[in-house]
């Protein structure tokens, strides 16, 4: 994966979504508002929570979407990718 991003924390508005690709490994975390996640490949979506942390297990794309104003953290290569792509 590699961002280009001025700061690993961004804004994302209500329905507002950003798509990560290989994001295998990295941390999300949300302060301020619900993020709906959905991994390729995963059957099931994750709803995270502020005071949650999600750790991206799948290459491929993942979306982000805020349920609610939120800020997003952002923390890149914080595993080790051992992904679970069958």
């Amino acid at each position: 994966m590699h961002l280009v991003l001025d700061t690993p924390r961004f804004a994302l508005a209500p329905g507002q979504v950003v798509s990560l690709d290989d994001a295998c490994g990295a941390l999300i975390e949300p302060t301020g508002g619900r993020l709906w996640i959905t991994e390729e490949g995963e059957r099931r979506d994750f709803v995270v929570r502020p005071g949650e942390t999600f750790i991206v297990s799948r290459g491929g794309r993942t979306v982000v979407q805020a349920v609610d104003p939120a800020w997003v953290t952002l923390h890149e290569g914080f595993l080790p990718c051992v992904a679970n792509d069958i």
